[in-house]
């Protein structure tokens, strides 16, 4: 019964992580807004749960870091797989207890490779509220890997005995074993040890990711212009001054400055180089990715992304309870602004908890 909830209970939250970021680049997007994105915005409207949607790592303003995040996540479901081929081919052949491959060095490879692939999914979307499911579940593989442990011990006695002594039980010289025996060791009773290191784990790493959050955006151009109440940020590169400079350009413009005279709070501008970047702007944002790529953009210039703010939080215009929703978009090309969109307000479903940079 401990074994089934506890594998039900991992393979639950490893498939939390991944459901948003599959629903978002499938047409189940418009399931996404109408039953998932609800859920994560209603934290918002608690002030002290305001951060958990929020993102932690760069999102929008570059290709790397999601790219870097897919390959890990390929790597955890190749090394997933070879796992389980070594164990259901030692099953057929009746071999007994697998040692070789990556049983030669960790008792529960399958396990640690599915956490691979779950870092991967959770650098490619990286909220505070799945890193949470994440260390979750992570705990959950351990518990579920002990009691597998001890099954295998009950059926096999020696032949698996012997193994396991010599044998890490996910990484090689066991680093988070140690590490914990270092820091809690000195706590009596393997229930209270284990349920300190729970939270201090869960506590280092939601400290860690707002730290994170933090570099991730002093890394990110982006500026604020209080006597304009206008905040920017640039997915282009990392020189403030043409962020500064494509500002004024589109402020220069009389339709843009004709929709911008009837906000009369915050607006914050994403300057993206690329359709397809407003494009993923735009699903963020809530709109379907049928819709976004129907949107009457040209191929080529900037878009400026002008958003308006829809929470009632403080100047602080990046915080983690800050929200937006775009509004409408001006294409830049040969140093002018070439063209005006706007954007309905019921293009956008549901009332999702977007990335700023």
């Amino acid at each position: 019964m401990l074994k089934s909830s506890l594998r039900a209970a991992g393979f639950l939250a490893y498939f939390l992580i991944a459901l948003e970021m599959i629903f978002m680049v499938t047409p189940f997007a418009l399931y996404y807004y109408s039953a998932y994105a609800p859920f994560l915005s209603a934290a918002s409207r608690i002030h002290a749960l305001a951060w958990l949607p929020a993102f932690f790592l760069p999102h929008l303003s570059t290709d790397i870091v999601p790219s870097v995040g897919g390959l890990i996540v390929l790597l955890g479901l190749v090394g997933f797989l070879v796992g389980a081929f070594q164990v259901y081919y030692s099953k057929f052949r009746r071999r007994g207890v697998v040692t070789t491959g990556f049983y030669k060095h960790g008792r529960h490879p399958q396990y640690l490779f599915l956490a691979v692939a779950g870092l991967g999914l959770l650098i490619v979307w990286p909220r505070f509220i799945l890193l949470i499911v994440y260390v979750n579940m992570l705990w959950f593989y351990y518990l579920l890997a002990q009691s597998e442990e001890a099954r295998m011990r009950s059926s096999y006695g020696d032949g698996y005995l012997a193994p396991m002594r010599n044998t890490p039980m996910f990484i090689p010289g066991e680093p988070g074993q140690h590490l914990a025996q270092f820091l809690f060791g000195w706590i009596p009773g393997r229930r209270l040890r284990l349920s300190v290191t729970y939270c201090v784990s869960l506590a280092a790493a939601i400290g860690g990711a707002f730290a994170l959050r933090q570099l991730s955006l002093c890394l990110t151009t982006h500026l604020n212009l209080p006597g304009e109440r206008i905040a920017a940020v640039s997915f282009l590169s990392n020189d403030g001054t043409q962020l500064r400079e494509l500002i004024r350009l589109a402020e220069a413009d009389r339709e843009v400055q004709a929709r911008l005279n009837h906000e009369d709070d915050w607006m914050l501008i994403e300057a993206a180089e690329t359709k397809a970047s407003a494009t993923h702007v735009m699903i963020d944002a809530g709109m379907t990715r049928s819709e976004a790529n129907r949107l009457a953009l040209s191929t080529s210039g900037i878009k400026l992304i002008f958003l308006r703010r829809k929470d009632d939080g403080n100047q602080n215009l990046f915080a983690t309870d800050a929200r937006w929703r775009p509004t409408f978009i001006a294409e830049v090309q040969d140093q002018k602004v070439s063209h005006v969109l706007d954007l309905r307000e019921t293009l956008f479903h549901g009332n999702p908890v977007m990335p700023t940079f």
